[in-house]
């Protein structure tokens, strides 16, 4: 079960071998997890596209001082906005499941060194119990040859040898399984570790990026008010209208 258990969190951790960094999740390998985030970013960020790539053939046609350009403007940068929202609750979401998993390989990793040393200890018994046995039969051994009495001792003792001779490869075997599966362990370990970094990096990539455009929109609106103000001194673009649901 244990092993099972190991492959599933390794077929886990190369789903998530994604573009950390990628703006669209429909990109990311791992996006599947999470359908309906993705859904919902991929509609953001089609609605700030269309609006975005619009934006200047739309106010290009406007007059500087025309309260629709600013409405345009407050308009995409709403649309921006809501991509980043959505991107930032996919990555939370993303970044949620991949700390899970880091303290179930954690977990399981807690678990095989706490059964190490008791590992260790059978083996150990396991091949002091060969050695002893085996001193045993060679001294019979010599002894038989003697009285020949002492025939169906030594066959006995023989066959506890052969016993205690599979006792002690059987408790190496699972040393050596165990000891692979104690480093498969920590490799998941690494790439879930290297994997939530990436994570945590792309969501610091989102967040400059969020106010890059928020920087942006902002300058396009007070680039408007200039253009008004120079082609009409006595004019104004009119202020921003309140975003839906908000109170003036």
């Amino acid at each position: 079960m244990r092993i099972g258990f190991l492959w599933i969190f390794a077929a886990v951790a190369v789903l998530a071998q994604d573009k950390a960094a990628q703006d669209k999740p429909a990109q990311d390998k791992s996006a599947g997890l999470f359908p309906s985030l993705q859904q919902n970013v991929e509609k953001r960020t089609s609605e700030w596209d269309a609006l975005a790539n619009s934006l200047e053939g739309r106010i290009g046609r406007l007059l500087p001082c025309d309260q629709r350009v600013r409405g345009a403007i407050d308009e995409v940068s709403r649309a921006s906005e809501a991509r980043i929202v959505a991107l930032t609750e996919y990555w939370l979401a993303v970044s949620a499941a991949s700390k899970t998993q880091t303290e179930a390989v954690r977990r399981l990793m807690a678990q095989e060194e706490a059964s190490a040393a008791d590992r260790k200890t059978d083996q150990a018994d396991a091949e002091q119990e060969k050695v002893a046995v085996n001193a045993q039969l060679t001294d019979l051994g010599e002894s038989a040859k003697r009285l020949p009495s002492l025939a169906a001792a030594q066959k006995a003792l023989e066959a506890l040898a052969q016993s205690s001779a599979r006792m002690a490869t059987l408790a190496a075997e699972r040393g050596q399984t165990a000891e692979r599966l104690s480093q498969e362990l920590r490799d998941l370990l690494a790439a879930t570790q290297a994997r939530q970094t990436a994570i945590e990096n792309a969501m610091k990539a989102l967040a400059a990026e969020g106010l890059r455009w928020s920087g942006y929109y902002a300058s396009r609106e007070a680039r408007a008010q200039t253009e008004c103000t120079i082609t009409n001194p006595g004019g104004a673009v009119a202020p921003r209208a309140p975003a839906p649901g908000k109170k003036q």
